[in-house]
């Protein structure tokens, strides 16, 4: 099932979706990212969306699969910094192996009137290393440094192995009348590498905070195997329709 690289996405119809998008109000992303089998897939960061009576269908599927594991970071190893946007902004800087930042929304405003809006999200990452992969294997640090922005604002930062931060939310509003709204995200990071030989460093996580006018999250994770999925966040949803969200993210070590 799984094969090297990144799978490409496969889209559907947008309609009315997107009506900002390429412009500079649709909201910023910052993604730095040192190491092997980082993803960072499926994220989205607009301004407005807005579906009326249309089906949007969005599928993204990202798959990485390497068969190494000795990996030799720099010294400053992965950092994102904010900048200055009037819509939603996400700061993520990974270091490390299998980490997994996949299936986020910061959205500041989604509208959706009679329309059906699915959103399919899957991230895969496999380590099937070699005996002894890990010898010597130094990562460094992972740092995000939130900007200003007067939309939601998430800043996260990933230093180690097998970390998922997977479907979470920080939309600011999402209003949905007669219409459906499916969101679902699955997230899988497996390492069977064979044992290490105890040599393996890794730098902290760093999440520094922005100035947001709505609700923000900074997250800093430094280890093994931590997750942070399907956060549901502080947004307002008002559901005059059908809305679903389901995120699955799992961590495993043999």
């Amino acid at each position: 099932m799984l094969t090297a690289g990144v799978l490409a996405s496969i889209g559907g119809t947008d309609a009315f979706a997107d009506v900002l998008e390429g412009i500079p109000l649709s909201g910023e992303e910052n993604t730095d990212q040192d190491g092997e089998q980082n993803l960072a897939c499926g994220n989205s960061t607009r301004l407005v969306r807005l579906n009326v009576a249309e089906r949007m269908q969005r599928q993204r599927v990202c798959v990485d699969d390497d068969g190494r594991t000795r990996r030799h970071s720099g010294e400053a190893g992965a950092r994102a910094a904010g900048n200055t946007t009037l819509g939603s902004q996400v700061n993520t800087a990974q270091t490390g192996k299998q980490n997994l930042a996949c299936g986020n929304s910061a959205d500041l405003m989604t509208v959706n009137v009679l329309g059906t809006m699915n959103w399919d999200t899957t991230c895969v990452a496999a380590d099937y290393g070699a005996p002894g992969g890990d010898d010597g294997a130094y990562t460094a640090g992972a740092r995000a440094l939130g900007g200003t922005s007067a939309g939601p604002q998430v800043n996260t930062a990933q230093s180690g192995r097998q970390n998922l931060y997977c479907g979470n939310n920080s939309d600011t509003v999402t209003v949905n009348v007669l219409g459906t709204i499916r969101k679902y995200t699955t997230c899988t990071a497996a390492d069977q590498a064979y044992p290490a030989s105890g040599d393996a460093h890794r730098g902290r996580a760093f999440a520094a905070a922005g100035q947001v006018v709505e609700p923000e999250t900074n997250t800093a994770q430094n280890g093994r195997q931590n997750q942070t999925c399907g956060s549901p966040g502080t947004g307002i949803e008002i559901p005059l329709g059908r809305t679903q969200h389901e995120a699955r993210c799992n961590a495993l070590h043999n």
